[in-house]
C-alpha cells in the first residue's frame, strides 16, 4: 500500500500536527506501508530527502506565510506530478494550501482528511477557504476526527457524518529524561515546586489565565511555560512583569525535546488552561499523562481536551477562563501527594489503553484497508469550481 501524507510542515519543524504526521509515518513503516510526505518548507529551498525512518519527505520551497498558510506553489505542482502514484492521500487539515493542491491535482487514490480543527478565528480565511473546504469534504472518501466531542460539535463534520471516523491522536512512549539535565534545572530553581505548561504562544492557550491564577499559588511554586512564538512570548513576559510575578512565572521560550523531558520529570502538576475549541484535542496533556504527571485542564465545550482528561481519574477539570478555579485545582494537587500519585497513574493507564501512537497508527491503517477493500463510492467529482 502506497500512502502520501500531505501536511503543512513536518519534523524537525515543531507543532502538534507535525508530530502526528511523524508518529503516523513511524506506524506506517511498522506496518510495511510505502510512505511519503509532502509538506511546505520554512524557506525558499526545495528539499527532497529521506528521514531517519527512511520516509521520503518533500519540502516545497515557500515564499512565506499569509493567513497562516504557506505560500508554496511547488507543493501543488508536486501533488499534480504524483496524482496517480498513491493508494491513499492522507491530508492533514486545516490547510488551505493542501486543499488547493488536492483540488488542482485530483489524485486517483482514496482521499482521507485528518480533521485536527475547524478554522475558528480567522474570518477572512474562512470566507476565502470555505468553498474549497466544502469541496474537499465532498470529495473525501473518509474523514478522521480526533475525538467524539469535536466530531459532534464541528459544523463542517456534521455535514459529512457518514464519512467521519473517530481515531484519537496518540502520543509515543516517552524517552527517559537526562538525569544531568534534570539536575541542572533543579539547581537553578532549588526548593521550588514546579507547575509545567507547554504550547505555542497563541491566543487560545489561555496563558493570561494561568498568569492570573499564579497570584493565588504559594510562594514556593514556580509556573514554567515552555513554547515558542516571538510576538506572543514578548506579550506574555510583559504581562508577567506587569503583574510583578517574575520570580513565580517563567516563560522559557522554545524548548528542545531534551528540555521538555526534563521539565516533565520535575513537574508535580501539568496545566492546560486553553480557552476556546481551537484547542481541539490537547496533545500536550496527553504527553503529560503518558509520563504519569497529573493534569489540570480547562473543560472547553466541544473540544477533545475534556474527553482526553477524565475528571478525578487522570486529572482535574476546571471552568474556562476562571483563574480562581484554576488556582484552586492546582493547589489541591500540589498539597496532596496521594492524589497526585493516583491521578498520575490513572492518566498513564488511560494513555496506554487508548492514546498511544501505535494505537493511532493501527486504527488508521485499518481504516485504509477498509477503504481499499470496498468499491469506490459512485459519486462524481464535485464541481470543478469550489
Amino acid at each position: 500500500m502506497k500512502v502520501l501524507q500531505v501536511s503543512k510542515f513536518y519534523p524537525p519543524d515543531h507543532g502538534g500536527i507535525e508530530a502526528v504526521a511523524r508518529d503516523l509515518s513511524a506506524g506506517f513503516v511498522r506496518h510495511g506501508l510505502d510512505v511519503e510526505v509532502l509538506c511546505a518548507s520554512k524557506s525558499r529551498e526545495h528539499v527532497d530527502e529521506r528521514d531517519a525512518l527512511g520516509v521520503r519527505v518533500t519540502r516545497a520551497g515557500s515564499y512565506g506565510m499569509w493567513l497562516s498558510t504557506s505560500m508554496a506553489p511547488a507543493l501543488v505542482r508536486e501533488l499534480v506530478a504524483r496524482r496517480a502514484d498513491h493508494d491513499i492521500v492522507h491530508v492533514h487539515m486545516p490547510d488551505p494550501l493542501a486543499a488547493l493542491a488536492v483540488w488542482t491535482a485530483r489524485p486517483r487514490g482514496r482521499i482521507v482528511l485528518h480533521w485536527h480543527s475547524d478554522v475558528v478565528r480567522q474570518r477572512i480565511a474562512r470566507h476565502v477557504y470555505g468553498p474549497l473546504e466544502r469541496w474537499l469534504l465532498a470529495r473525501a472518501d473518509a474523514v478522521i476526527a480526533t475525538s467524539v466531542p469535536y466530531a459532534e460539535s464541528s459544523p463542517r463534520l456534521c455535514q459529512v457524518r457518514p464519512k467521519v471516523h473517530v481515531i484519537p491522536i496518540g502520543a509515543p512512549a516517552p524517552h527517559p529524561a537526562d538525569p544531568k539535565r534534570v539536575a541542572r534545572l533543579r539547581a537553578r530553581h532549588p526548593g521550588r515546586r514546579i507547575v509545567f505548561a507547554l504550547g505555542r504562544m497563541t491566543y487560545y492557550k489561555g496563558w493570561e489565565v494561568l498568569i492570573e491564577a499564579a497570584r493565588a499559588l504559594p510562594q514556593d511554586v514556580l509556573v514554567v511555560v515552555g513554547g515558542g512564538g516571538k510576538v506572543g512570548l514578548a506579550q506574555y513576559r510583559g504581562q508577567v512583569q506587569a503583574a510583578g510575578l517574575e520570580s513565580r512565572v517563567f516563560f522559557t521560550g522554545p524548548l528542545s525535546a531534551e528540555d521538555v523531558e526534563a521539565w516533565f520529570e520535575l513537574a508535580e502538576v501539568f496545566c492546560m488552561p486553553s480557552t476556546v475549541r481551537a484547542e481541539a484535542f490537547g496533545v500536550a496533556a496527553l504527553e503529560a499523562m503518558a509520563r504519569g504527571v497529573p493534569v489540570v485542564a480547562a473543560d472547553i465545550p466541544g473540544s477533545g481536551l475534556g474527553w482526553v482528561v477524565r475528571h478525578d481519574r487522570s486529572g482535574l477539570k476546571v471552568p474556562v477562563r476562571d483563574p480562581a478555579a484554576l488556582a484552586a485545582a492546582l493547589r489541591r494537587l500540589l498539597d496532596d501527594a496521594g492524589l497526585r500519585a493516583r491521578l498520575g497513574a490513572g492518566g498513564r493507564e488511560r494513555w496506554a489503553a487508548h492514546f498511544s501512537a501505535e494505537t493511532m497508527a493501527d486504527h488508521t491503517v485499518a481504516l485504509y484497508r477498509r477503504l481499499l477493500d470496498s468499491p469506490a463510492p459512485h459519486t462524481p467529482d464535485p464541481s470543478s469550481t469550489p
